[in-house]
């Protein structure tokens, strides 16, 4: 089988695209638009691997049996090296339930079927979405389902002399539209299906069927796409320093514009797949290529960078996971590792492998070895996480591990990011006779003032309290009006405005003003909690009888079921952990006080009621792990939603708070 001039210039641009993923996901803010270096690492796979098919087929040496076997000996070896290792760490770190969960996406890795089943995961009420240790195995799987079905579309087509690049324009032209259609009404769809993906794999393979017959911008227009195949390089002209050029340009802006707030792929994809399309097709001789992507620094990066993308999303998430919170140089030295260990992996582990002429033993033993794997983690999702691991009082207290919207409002009163205000459901006002309940609670803020409405339901159910619900809630979306970011805004002025229509007696208003604060007594952050005053004033104005600003429930370094589990394991005893949980390594927030004050500031400034989850949830020794003084149920789903059971403990002691009749700050302390 054919294979292509080796272009060190690629391997260069292999490096650009993992240190931004890399970094990406070490530092966020620094660079959030740093996870399109998945999406160069779809052109350049679609160019080599279908040079390699083009090749082939044109000198008549094309085997299937060769193609893949070559897939095997490239990608099983560290796949199923850092698929181990995770089932390892999971065994040690994960809870039963997370670490059941890893147990199906092993089993998916295995399969490359992953972005599917972060598909059907995907959303910010799926609990820990960002704590996956193979959550970036999704691009892994869009790359081998194009590397299974292309090579058998070109194939059937090549043989039936029907051109692969007219081919090639038709296939990019549906995926294309498919994607910017799909990416307007269902995001994360785009996001993960290859259907609105290959299109850009499709990038690549354009080019290299362009690259191969020695096209000109002129012919292509033409249509004349049947030239002989040229396969000696050749010396590029000097415009291909302007196209170099143009594709750093393209490829800067697209890190600078491009946020995960965007809907991306849509046409945001196109910065870094044309970025990729004009680099690689500037040829290696290209001044930026051949003196900056052929750098040997470069060069050795990009041949690490399988393993390297393999590497650090697992360290990272699983350092988070058992440490909480990672400060910068924890962070740094994490990458030094994942570089280490990958340089390790390509170094003792692919290239021996790759390089075994005895390649059909290997490939049995390589494929032996990942279907293993999967079982493994099937086994692993049938056993639920392997929940023997703990003793029978930490399984007791971890069983059926709350979701993070578990018993929220039925129906669309919570929404995830991105959607529009006309998605929540007429049921999220309660009415009796087509008529609104009274006194009216509107309930208003972000996803901790959704887990408040089991414990309002609660007080409803019971009977101790005669009243109706208006709730209008939007995840990392505070209730306040004016908000910079576009979806967050639509909500909270369509909430405002229902307000202005129900007129509630009451306007209970809760976020993770955390958010907004720096923990040193200012703001900060992603809320801007300066316009609470406006948004106050709005509400009085509208005739809001009163106002109620809900201060911070216990907020926790790491997921609550996550340190109590921890906090045991280092007492190394049989005893039940502690009812109380205060500040240390696996504990509360430090700047939780202060968080506390600052808003307790803001409700007395406004003269608004307060009322804060710190006064009624915890004491000197600390902050309730469970549901109540002799419950059994953890408190929070994670790091500071709250269960169904500690919402219901919660709105039963603040009841009488809620419903006084006066409209004045209020608390224990006051």
């Amino acid at each position: 089988m054919a294979h292509p001039t080796y272009r060190p210039d690629i391997d260069g641009l292999r490096a650009v695209a993992v240190l931004l993923v890399v970094f990406h996901h070490a530092f966020p803010p620094l660079l959030p638009g740093g996870f399109i270096g998945v999406d160069l690492f779809f052109v350049i796979s679609g160019f080599l691997i279908s040079t390699i098919i083009f090749q082939s087929l044109e000198q008549g040496t094309f085997s299937f049996l060769d193609f893949y076997k070559r897939r095997v000996k490239r990608i099983f070896p560290a796949l199923s090296l850092v698929l181990i290792a995770s089932f390892v760490c999971g065994w040690f770190v994960l809870l039963p339930a997370d670490f059941k969960q890893l147990g199906k996406h092993m089993a998916a890795g295995a399969a490359f079927v992953s972005n599917f089943a972060f598909w059907n995961e995907s959303g910010y009420f799926e609990s820990g979405s960002k704590l996956k240790p193979l959550l970036h195995l999704w691009s892994l799987g869009i790359e081998e389902q194009y590397y299974i079905f292309w090579p058998l579309i070109a194939w059937f087509l090549w043989k039936r002399q029907i051109n692969l690049f007219k081919v090639c324009v038709v296939l990019f032209a549906a995926s294309f539209i498919i994607n910017i259609v799909t990416a307007k009404g269902n995001p994360v769809a785009a996001f993960y299906s290859p259907a609105s993906r290959f299109w850009e794999l499709l990038i690549g393979s354009m080019l290299a069927y362009v690259s191969m017959h020695r096209l000109s911008w002129r012919q292509l227009v033409a249509g004349k796409f049947g030239a002989a195949p040229q396969f000696e390089p050749q010396n590029p002209p000097r415009s291909n320093n302007i196209t170099a050029w143009a594709g750093i340009l393209i490829l800067a802006l697209g890190v600078y514009f491009i946020n995960p707030e965007r809907r991306f792929p849509g046409f945001w994809a196109l910065f870094p797949t044309i970025a990729a399309f004009l680099l690689i097709k500037a040829g290696p001789k290209a001044w930026f290529n051949q003196y900056v992507l052929s750098n040997r620094l470069f060069v050795w990066v990009g041949l690490i960078s399988f393993p390297l993308y393999l590497w650090h999303w697992p360290l990272l998430v699983f350092a988070e996971i058992k440490l909480g919170t990672l400060d910068a140089p924890v962070k740094l030295g994490l990458i030094a590792l994942s570089v280490l260990l990958s340089w390790l992996t390509y170094r003792f582990v692919e290239r021996p492998i790759r390089f075994d002429r005895n390649w059909p033993r290997i490939s049995l033993i390589l494929s032996s070895v990942l279907l293993a794997v999967a079982v493994l983690g099937g086994y692993t999702y049938l056993r639920d996480g392997f929940a023997f691991r703990f003793p029978k009082f930490i399984q007791a207290l971890l069983h059926n591990q709350p979701k993070l919207d578990e018993g929220w409002r039925s129906g669309t009163c919570i929404l995830d990011q991105g959607h529009p205000s006309s998605e929540f459901s007429p049921d999220c006002v309660d009415k009796i006779a087509d008529k609104v309940k009274r006194p009216l609670l509107f309930l208003w803020g972000d996803s901790h003032a959704a887990a408040l409405y089991p414990g309002l339901k609660h007080l409803q159910d019971t009977g101790a309290y005669n009243f109706g619900v208006a709730q209008r809630t939007g995840a990392v979306c505070p209730p306040i009006i004016g908000d910079v970011r576009p979806w967050c805004n639509e909500i909270n002025t369509s909430s405002f405005k229902l307000i202005q229509e129900l007129k509630p007696e009451i306007v209970m208003m809760y976020a993770y003003w955390s958010h907004g604060l720096d923990g040193k007594g200012g703001f900060a952050g992603l809320y801007d909690l300066t316009k609470l005053d406006a948004t106050v004033a709005e509400l009085k104005k509208a005739g809001v009888k009163k106002v109620i600003l809900m201060g911070p429930s216990p907020y926790w370094k790491n997921s609550l079921p996550h340190n109590i589990v921890e906090t045991w394991k280092k007492a190394k005893t049989v005893a039940k952990p502690p009812l109380y949980m205060s500040y240390g390594d696996f504990g509360l927030v430090t700047e939780l006080p202060i968080y506390d004050k600052q808003m307790r500031e803001i409700a007395k400034r406004l003269n608004i009621s307060y009322i804060s989850g710190l006064d009624f949830l915890c004491k000197a020794e600390g902050c309730l792990t469970r549901d109540s003084e002799d419950g059994v149920k953890v408190a929070s789903v994670d790091y500071g939603h709250l269960t169904v059971d500690a919402a219901q403990t919660y709105l039963k002691r603040i009841a009488p708070l809620i419903f006084a009749p006066e409209t004045v700050y209020s608390s224990p302390n006051n």
